[in-house]
């Protein structure tokens, strides 16, 4: 595996060289994980950062009658863990599990931080990425107190092709593997409500979805649709 190679399509090392994140290599471990596979659990130490090299992995939280929140799904090359990592409690605050088998890079907090305070391009990428988290997260909990399923799961889908959207010929598809399931998990509502905004969607013409995989034929109809609710 070129741990190197992928460190540098991360958000937070791609402003670096290849000599530049080599220094931080010796401190860098993988690990492996199957499907459906807990990494860590909600109040765990946070001590490390996970890069995800290979799968999928989601941050969620479990209610008392076991149902669960995706609060971020992360594929290849994304980044998670840095919000207990640098929090004072040092604890996690969601659980994060393999959707799919995973590969993953993990890097302890006090090496980290030492190459952090060598190469300030990084560290500023780390501000940044902590910092559309925590608007991520702000969104997330208004988006569910001021939305209705339909705005809600537009609005979704909009977020996910502005982050994980890649352009085919056959419409924006998003790399994310997200079942309606997870999906609804997603936008915390039943599947079948989701099901029936999505339907509506796919009636319209405005998405499809194809081997795991949401596909985004019109997308200014779709941001009208996430928009709708706001009006």
């Amino acid at each position: 595996m070129d741990t190197a190679g992928i460190l540098l399509q991360t958000p937070i090392f791609r402003d670096l060289s290849v000599q530049d994140v080599e220094e931080l290599l010796p401190d860098v471990r993988q690990r492996s994980f199957g499907r459906g596979q807990t990494i860590w659990i909600e109040g765990d130490p946070a001590d490390e950062l996970v890069v995800v090299a290979e799968g999928q992995l989601k941050a969620h939280r479990v209610n008392l009658d076991g149902r669960e929140v995706i609060l971020r799904v992360y594929p290849a090359v994304g980044i998670t863990g840095e919000v207990g990592l640098f929090h004072p409690r040092g604890a996690r605050w969601l659980s994060l599990s393999a959707m799919t088998a995973s590969t993953c890079l993990m890097i302890r907090r006090a090496p980290l931080l030492a190459f952090l305070g060598r190469h300030p391009a990084a560290m500023q990428r780390m501000l940044e990425h902590l910092s559309i988290a925590a608007v991520h997260a702000a969104y997330s909990f208004s988006g569910v107190a001021f939305g209705d399923i339909g705005h809600r799961v537009a609005d979704l889908l909009v977020s996910l092709v502005e982050e994980y959207g890649e352009q085919t010929p056959d419409g924006i598809r998003l790399r994310l593997r997200l079942s309606q399931s997870e999906l609804a998990k997603h936008v915390a509502a039943s599947r079948e409500n989701v099901n029936r905004a999505l339907a509506a969607l796919v009636g319209a013409g405005v998405v499809s979805q194809r081997g795991g995989h949401f596909y985004i034929h019109d997308r200014a109809a779709l941001e009208q649709a996430a928009r709708a609710a706001d009006l």
